[in-house]
Parts: structure tokens; sequence; C-alpha cells
């Protein structure tokens, strides 16, 4: 079990996640929202190729974290791996690569992440509305305790 940075060896399994996660983030949006693969969404895939991106290999590859310029792009655990420290081992390698601290936006309508983030020191300071797939998902801006 570690966190490393990211090869391109690791896409597919992060595709994988990336589609667990990403259905899992939307789940409770009011009208279900068609997910689109990581490999054949272009805008999002140039954004995660900019990114700094580590993964969380425990015999594979189960959660990864993508940062750009002090924000935090996305951070995905397939369902399977949740609830065993691999989001809070992300989150702080996230963390410790952006001595100023991290932004994000998480789905104002999940839950758990919202949580999640919260429990390790995040405030939300904003709200905006971003479009995934045709749909508009209301989002809170969360900022670390060293923003």
């Amino acid at each position: 079990m570690r966190v490393r940075q990211f090869n391109e060896a690791d896409l597919a399994e992060v595709g994988r996640i990336y589609a667990n996660a990403k259905r899992d983030e939307l789940a409770y949006e009011a009208q279900v929202i068609e997910i689109i693969p990581l490999e054949e969404d272009a805008v999002i895939l140039a954004a995660f190729r900019e990114s700094d991106v580590i993964v969380y290999e425990d015999d594979r590859v189960v959660g990864f974290a993508a940062m750009f310029d002090g924000q935090l792009r996305a951070l995905f655990v397939h369902g399977e791996a949740r609830g065993r420290g691999v989001g809070h081992a992300l989150l702080n390698a996230a963390l410790a690569r952006a001595p100023r601290g991290l932004s994000l936006h998480v789905a104002e309508s999940n839950l758990n992440a919202r949580q999640f983030y919260q429990r390790s020191g995040f405030t939300v300071a904003g709200r905006s509305t971003r479009h995934y797939n045709g749909t508009d998902v209301s989002y809170l801006q969360m900022l670390s305790p060293s923003v």
C-alpha cells in the first residue's frame, strides 16, 4: 500500500476508478446523469493530463488525486476501497505537495465527500454551478486550513 506518482500504465485503472467514483459523486443529483468515460471526455482528460497526478496502489491502483495550481481537481477512490484510509492518504499526500494549501470543488449533493473534507479541516468558501454532460450541478468551493 503506497501513494506514488501516476504513470501512463495506470490510465486504464484510473479510468475505471473515475467511472465508479464519478457515478457515486453525482448519485444524489435530481436527475440521473450519464457518466462519460475519462478517456472519452476531452475537457476532463485535458485537465487530467496537465495535472500532477498521484495514485494509491494496493495490489492495484484503487484511488487517485489530481492537483493543478493549488487546486485539488479530483480525489477519487473506487467504492471497493473506501473506508480503508485511501482517501486520507491521497489527501495528505496532495496537501504535502501544496504548501500554501488547496482549494477544491465538491458536488453539493455529495454529503459523504463534503463531510470527508470538513473532517479534514476544509471550510466552505463559495458555491458555483458547473456543467457535466449537459446537466447543471451545484458545487461548493472548499479551502484547506492553510489557504
